[in-house]
């Protein structure tokens, strides 16, 4: 263990750092403002050697180019987890130099819950991933935008109903309508450049060797698989099925006292862009393409609705991912088991509709 602790509180434009000697004693503190020049310059003044320090910090404004600098001068960073530390460091003082100096105490008592960190080349996949879904997000409140002015000019009445067909773009780009225009234009562009994900995903995806074992499950395509990937990083590091779900947000809240067992909406903690992939991918399951796994939702959505059923199918095809990709082995349908035996007493039933609530 290294004999002195670094705390850092991370801001945008600045930050405040605490070192801490091995008994717990504040021997130096500064403001930082967050530039590479400053960040560079105040770790040649620390009073103790960049090999001697371990340093925590919350992931949070810019911190993986922070801690790429801290590294480089020979200190170890801990990621902080950020929900958990508020429970444990919380105080009705809370300041910045309040806040470095528990997140430095918390790391030298060897309390710090710390974040896991991706690789640099997984986080580059996540940001392609996410810029891509950002610009599906835009391009559908663009055309949901197009919808409804078609509604409010009564176009919806007319033979060319929908202003997105080519009957309907056509009739718009006949007539006077800017706005309805530069709509149409912005969602053209849009689609030009989900189109440029998709190829640059095609190409990262050759490169990716569980992308095709991922693909073996009905409703899994390219992008899809890639965001699980780029999502969870490592599958090893979650001992079980369960463990991911908890990570993706998909598992119902719990409240249990004595023999009272109360299950609530899903937590929605953790990564969103895992869990709206895998609800988008549970989606995509029918009859025809995967009979066994939609024998969960119909058996299910009886009980629960068939949108709580959904987002219970996608709890599952996660775990069903996470094994796939540990063991490095494909879909299998033969292996997928529904049994809702335990659901047929009626004293469960409540009990699933609060679990799978979205």
């Amino acid at each position: 263990m290294r004999p002195y602790t670094l705390g850092i509180d991370l801001h945008k434009r600045s930050s405040v750092w605490v070192l801490l000697d091995g008994e717990g004693t504040e021997i130096w503190k500064d403001s930082v403002p967050c530039h590479p020049d400053h960040i560079t310059k105040i770790l040649k003044w620390i009073p103790a050697a960049g090999t001697e320090i371990q340093a925590a910090l919350e992931p949070t404004c810019g911190w993986r180019w922070v801690t790429a600098l801290l590294e480089s001068a020979g200190i170890e960073v801990h990621p902080a987890n950020v929900s958990k530390v508020r429970l444990i460091a919380e105080s009705t003082q809370k300041h910045d130099l309040g806040d470095a100096r528990a997140l430095a105490n918390l790391l030298r008592l060897g309390y710090l819950p710390e974040s896991y960190r991706v690789s640099d080349s997984t986080y580059g996949l996540r940001l392609i991933l996410r810029h891509r879904t950002y610009l599906v997000r835009m391009r559908t409140s663009a055309k949901n935008r197009l919808h409804g002015m078609a509604t409010i000019h009564g176009l919806h009445l007319i033979a060319r109903s929908n202003p997105l067909s080519k009957a309907g773009k056509a009739g718009i780009m006949e007539g006077d309508n800017a706005l309805m225009k530069e709509l149409h234009t912005l969602i053209e562009e849009l689609d030009r450049r989900v189109a440029e994900c998709d190829v640059q995903c095609e190409e990262i995806a050759k490169g990716e060797p569980l992308v095709p074992i991922l693909r073996s499950m009905p409703g899994v395509g390219v992008v899809t698989a890639l965001t699980v990937i780029a999502e969870v990083g490592d599958f090893t590091r979650f001992a079980s099925a369960k463990h991911i779900a908890s990570f993706s947000g998909l598992i119902p809240r719990q409240r249990s006292s004595g023999e009272s067992v109360r299950f609530g909406r899903i937590t929605n903690q953790g990564s969103r862009t895992l869990r709206m992939i895998m609800v988008e991918a549970a989606f995509r399951i029918r009859p025809t393409n995967a009979p066994e796994l939609y024998a969960f939702v119909a058996r299910l959505a009886p009980v629960c609705g068939k949108k709580r059923a959904r987002i219970a199918l996608a709890r599952k095809m996660l775990g069903i991912l996470w094994h796939m990709a540990k063991t490095n082995t494909p879909y299998d349908k033969s292996k997928i088991i529904v049994n809702f035996s335990r659901i047929a007493n009626v004293s469960h039933i409540d009990t699933y509709r609060g679990a799978l609530t979205p």
